[in-house]
């Protein structure tokens, strides 16, 4: 008989929230273990595979405790992983309390004396994709908080990257709902009109290999919810992390020629000049035809081709 962990927030809601909304409560097989992540002196981070039955989906189970018990807590966590099946039911970090549940919060007693006061559950992919990194400077699935869009499904960048044949193959999958054009230049950010930089990811040349070639796909034609908006988006990378709605991010590399009907885009080398490493990538108008307008809809699929990095 195998063992089955179960963890729960402190807050459980009925139902799989999705990509948006991670589930609050989890059952997964001991066998799906990945790993652990000492994340900060207080935190660590486990990892499990095919989690809710998809097998390209990975929960990270985060747990506070203890300053400095990191190994101690994955010494205990290994212990629940291990333990000699009983009834194959294993409750490890159950916070749900509340007069709704009528119950305390049920921790299991290998955890003892760490000072363990809550979990969260999160998805690290979906659909094999990568979770961006708001805010972050790093790492190449960054992106800033000024280009997360409303949408309840697909707010926030979806990232995916693999190799082919030697080469390193970057895709990004925009959401343009919530997010808005000014119109009163051509290769100005589009972003939200509450501000925020607006970068979609940073080319780190170790990760993403010596760009060389580029397409845009348009998989769902932008819509206008408010004033008028334009469908000729481009893309333009920057040197500057902090571009914000109706910046300027200078001559585009890579023109689209606009994206009226599924299927438009791109494909081909950089247009003007070949980015430099760390510069980072923005959504830009294309034309000066818009009025302020917020987009409703539009998807935008963006495929970046890199060759290893030869001096990383």
């Amino acid at each position: 008989m195998e063992n089955y962990l179960y963890f729960a927030e402190a807050v459980v809601e009925t139902g799989d929230g999705g990509f948006a909304s991670p589930s609050e409560a989890l059952m997964v097989p001991a066998s799906s273990y990945i790993g652990a992540d000492p994340n900060s002196a207080t935190a660590t981070h486990f990892r499990f595979a095919n989690s809710d039955g998809d097998d390209s989906n990975v929960a990270i189970i985060k747990v506070t405790h203890t300053t400095g018990k990191n190994k101690e807590v994955i010494k205990a966590m290994l212990r629940c992983i291990n333990a000699e099946p009983t009834t194959g039911f294993v409750v490890v970090i159950d916070e749900e309390t509340g007069t709704a549940v009528n119950k305390s919060a049920n921790i299991n007693p290998v955890f003892n004396g760490l000072g363990v006061s809550g979990i969260s559950i999160v998805d690290d992919n979906v659909d094999g994709a990568i979770i961006g990194v708001s805010g972050g400077t790093t790492l190449w699935y960054s992106y800033g908080a000024g280009v997360h869009g409303t949408d309840a499904t697909w707010a926030r960048p979806r990232y995916y990257k693999y190799r082919e044949q030697g080469i390193i193959i970057t895709k990004i999958l925009i959401d343009l709902t919530g997010l808005a054009c000014k119109g009163d230049a051509a290769n100005d950010v589009i972003g939200l009109a509450a501000g925020g930089a607006a970068y979609i990811m940073k080319y780190v040349q170790r990760e993403t290999g010596l760009l060389f070639k580029a397409e845009v796909a348009c998989l769902e034609v932008p819509g206008q919810g408010t004033a008028t908006i334009t469908t000729d988006i481009d893309l333009a990378f920057n040197t500057s992390a902090t571009l914000a709605y109706d910046g300027a991010a200078g001559t585009a590399e890579i023109n689209t020629g606009g994206l009226a009907h599924i299927g438009d885009g791109f494909s081909g080398v950089m247009g003007v000049s070949a980015p430099a490493a760390d510069d980072y990538l923005y959504l830009v108008e294309g034309d000066t035809a818009a009025t302020t307008g917020v987009y409703n809809a539009g998807k935008v699929m963006i495929t970046l081709y890199g060759h290893e990095d030869f001096g990383a």
